[in-house]
């Protein structure tokens, strides 16, 4: 009797496992205001037992008029507030994909061009707390780390035991369902759930085009340094003409989401 209860037990285990499924989240980008105010991208994670696609900032997932549309963010202390012209979207997308059996992940964003990413599946020190929430019909607990330059809090659900979520966030005993910064300059929020799924999205490997190539993650950040000194060179142009203007140099923070 046991060895029957043990089989089955294996056979439900694989059948749960072997699923696919996809969670379509918001993300909204608000690394120049904070608070959750910015431009709202639609976005989904598909993911197997195995591998996981992350996209956002995908044109063909959002309204033409959306993209185009030119919106003001206002501070909550009402010391003015920040002009987005339209959304930043690609044909791509912004992706992540990330495989367990690889320990790899492969991304790619747009910052003035398309960047390409490939390096060590990184081991997020996560502390789970005892608090939880419920979002959709998915029970959930709440876990924080600091990552890349941010300090985050994410909502994951063990009645799907998959290590996944958006973007590069991984790692915990269940799907994250949600998860944003300290100031909200980041942050995913669930909209829906298929799992299991029937979906025909195959969770794919990334394919770049021919010419470009994988940049490790300390060339990503040494390319960020690079930007921040277009930026301070662009900024000093312009202050000849206009002496007055303050130029800093800008924060990684307000230009990356990752930002160490």
């Amino acid at each position: 009797m046991k060895k029957n209860v043990s089989l089955l037990f294996c056979v439900l285990f694989e059948i749960c496992f072997s699923q696919k499924g996809l969670v379509n989240y918001g993300f909204i980008d608000a690394m120049t205001i904070g608070n959750g105010k910015g431009p709202d991208s639609n976005s989904y994670l598909i993911f197997n037992k195995e591998q996981s696609y992350y996209v956002t900032a995908k044109d063909s997932l959002e309204q033409v008029d959306k993209i185009n549309e030119q919106k003001v963010y206002s501070n909550d202390d009402d010391s003015g507030g920040t002009i987005y012209n339209g959304m930043k979207v690609s044909k791509e997308g912004d992706q992540v994909v990330y495989n367990i059996k690889k320990d790899t992940i492969w991304s790619n964003l747009l910052y003035r061009k398309q960047i390409y990413i490939k390096e060590v599946s990184p081991k997020i020190n996560w502390n789970i707390s005892k608090e939880t929430k419920q979002i959709g019909n998915h029970h959930c607990q709440k876990a924080t780390t600091f990552f890349r330059g941010r300090d985050y809090t994410a909502w994951f659900t063990t009645d799907i035991p998959v290590p996944f979520g958006p973007w590069k966030l991984q790692g915990l005993p269940g799907l994250i369902l949600e998860a944003y910064d300290k100031n909200k300059e980041v942050y995913w929020y669930f909209k829906s759930i298929d799992y299991p799924s029937n979906i025909k999205d195959e969770v794919k490997f990334k394919i770049i085009p021919t010419k470009e190539v994988f940049l490790t993650y300390e060339e990503f950040k040494a390319l960020q340094k690079k930007e921040q000194d277009i930026v301070i060179e662009k900024s000093m142009i312009l202050k000849k003409q206009f002496p007055q203007i303050e130029v800093e140099k800008p924060k990684l923070s307000i230009m990356f989401i990752e930002c160490e």
